[in-house]
């Protein structure tokens, strides 16, 4: 059994050869980046009932996929297990209506949360801002958001090793490549925000900077 299943849905992963309708992360980009980011758009939309902009769609949709991708490797500091090995090429997602990305990956060399940060979540986001006009700064800022979302969802479900996964997330805040996007005092507050705000009725998310202030 995938020790990762029991921290969650963000957390498990499907192992090995999976169906149809799945899709390598690379393939993540043109129309398909596009469907998705419509997808999000939409659906927010309807729960607003009020049009959304494209950019805070594809915001609030990168922060689930970055969530999707980070938390398994966190998750397996936590449960003491071997990380998946998350790439663009090999780790496939599918297509959902609603809820966590499904997320399957191939045998290989695990990553640490500082490879996939830099070498699969940050091309990503860089595809999303470049198509969407989202900031980097934004970007960056959800990635961190994912990153310190999973930590606090390890220690509520009373992970055994939550603190290896919170130790990783904050040597990367302090010296990798979460450096600047926020600070932690108590709690992680982000340096940006996700802009879910500028949805009516959307409010400020708990590690918003501007619920900070």
């Amino acid at each position: 059994m995938d020790p990762l299943a029991g921290l969650g849905p963000y957390f498990a992963v499907e192992r090995g050869t999976v169906g149809e309708g799945w899709l390598t992360l690379d393939q993540l980009h043109g129309e398909v980046l596009a469907e998705r980011v419509a997808h999000t758009r939409d659906a927010l939309a309807e729960r607003a009932r009020a049009d959304v902009e494209d950019r805070v769609a594809a915001s609030i949709m990168s922060l689930g996929l970055f969530a999707r991708l980070v938390s398994p490797v966190l998750g397996s500091l936590a449960a003491g297990a071997m990380a998946p090995r998350i790439d663009l090429s090999t780790t496939r997602w599918r297509p959902v209506d609603s809820g966590p990305w499904p997320i399957a990956v191939e045998p290989g060399e695990p990553r640490t949360l500082d490879e996939v940060t830099t070498e699969v979540v940050g091309p990503l986001a860089e595809r999303i801002g470049d198509d969407f006009s989202v900031s980097r700064t934004i970007l960056d800022g959800n990635i961190a958001s994912a990153v310190f979302g999973a930590v606090t969802m390890l220690r509520r479900l009373g992970a055994a090793g939550a603190d290896r996964a919170a130790g990783a997330a904050l040597g990367s805040l302090a010296e990798g490549p979460l450096r600047g996007t926020g600070t932690v005092d108590g709690g992680f507050v982000r340096a940006s925000c996700c802009l879910y705000y500028r949805l009516p009725g959307g409010g400020y998310c708990g590690d918003c900077v501007l619920a900070a202030r």
